[in-house]
């Protein structure tokens, strides 16, 4: 399958933003590398004012320096010299363990009165079975679970936007791992061979960050809710592990190397399914809330799994309840939107 890029999202048609007179905030998980990186580069040329939220401080903070220098450069062309350049700022947050993802949001709520786009970037794929403190699979938690909690204790700031809020979830094609559905009791599936079934576990991620977004759109219809399948890129840290095993690793690096000349994109190229979802003026709550974003911003359809109202229904429920078990306060969530 070869990817048409004539049809892909081009981020300098976007509207720009004075970071003073507009003040457009984003949060973003993992903005520091790879597909985040240049998401958060290109919503920095735009003017955005964004938070990135990660574990290390230093990695981030480096991150943020170099999109500096790489935006300064950029400016020296066309039409984004006319523009001011929005502002970049740090919150840690860990999302291998839950208790920092509440310190995260006040952190954020102290320093912003709305949040405009929230962007759940992070994720690890395909890496060995392991229970996180939290009692979750580790691809299920750090992609899916500390997102959705993230997501529901800022649906207050998201609702204050002034310029119609918007969530967007990094799912993957790799949800059609989820080769039949599993509940969500069942995310900490260990199956022989755990060398499949370590893809079969990221489907299942996957295929909730999707389920999330299409509930999502049902229970606040007033955010834009969008997930996002990136693309095919090779040039991101998330296939490091499979690269690295004795035996295994050769046959990983050919199937990578054919896959990335087939359909392979930049990680430029694949951060723009999500800023199309970010920045695209075009995309209504009316038209598009729960849609699904493949490679370079085209919409797309989900496997039957990830779109089934009744699985997605059971995801929200399921993971909700064992917040508040928890004791994570979601109060706020109980509320009916204004659009219900």
């Amino acid at each position: 399958m070869f990817i048409d890029k004539s049809k892909f999202f081009n981020p300098n048609d976007a509207p720009y933003y004075n970071p003073i007179d507009d003040h457009k905030v984003v949060l973003i998980t993992g903005g520091n590398s790879g597909i985040g990186w240049y998401t958060v580069l290109h919503l920095y040329l735009h003017g955005y004012i964004i938070y990135i939220a990660g574990r290390t401080e230093s990695k981030v903070l480096k991150a943020i320096e170099d999109i500096k220098i790489e935006a300064k450069k950029r400016r020296d062309t066309e039409k984004e010299q006319q523009h001011p350049l929005g502002e970049l700022n740090y919150i840690y947050i860990d999302l291998l363990d839950l208790s920092t993802v509440p310190k995260a949001v006040e952190k954020f709520k102290s320093r912003e009165k709305k949040l405009d786009i929230l962007i759940n970037n992070a994720g690890i794929m395909g890496i060995p079975y392991e229970i996180t403190r939290d009692g979750y699979e580790v691809q299920y938690q750090v992609n899916f679970v500390s997102h959705f909690l993230l997501t529901l204790q800022l649906i207050p700031q998201l609702k204050a936007s002034d310029f119609g809020p918007r969530v967007i979830n990094l799912s993957s094609i790799g949800h059609n791992f989820e080769f039949k559905h599993y509940t969500p009791e069942q995310n900490t599936l260990k199956n022989w061979p755990n060398s499949w079934y370590t893809w079969v576990r990221y489907g299942i991620a996957k295929t909730t960050q999707i389920q999330f977004s299409k509930e999502m759109s049902k229970k606040y219809p007033s955010i834009l809710t969008i997930a996002i399948h990136p693309g095919i890129i090779l040039g991101t840290d998330l296939y490091k592990y499979w690269k690295t095993i004795p035996v295994v690793k050769y046959g990983s690096k050919l199937v990578f190397s054919i896959s990335d000349k087939v359909m392979g994109v930049s990680n430029e190229e694949g951060a723009l399914a999500t800023l199309r979802a970010a920045m695209d003026p075009n995309l209504s709550t009316t038209k598009n809330n729960g849609d699904y974003f493949v490679t370079g911003g085209v919409i797309d359809t989900p496997s039957k799994i990830a779109r089934n109202e009744k699985y997605c229904k059971e995801t929200w429920d399921w993971n909700l309840e064992q917040l508040i078990k928890k004791g994570y306060e979601l109060d706020n969530i109980t509320e009916v939107d204004e659009k219900n």
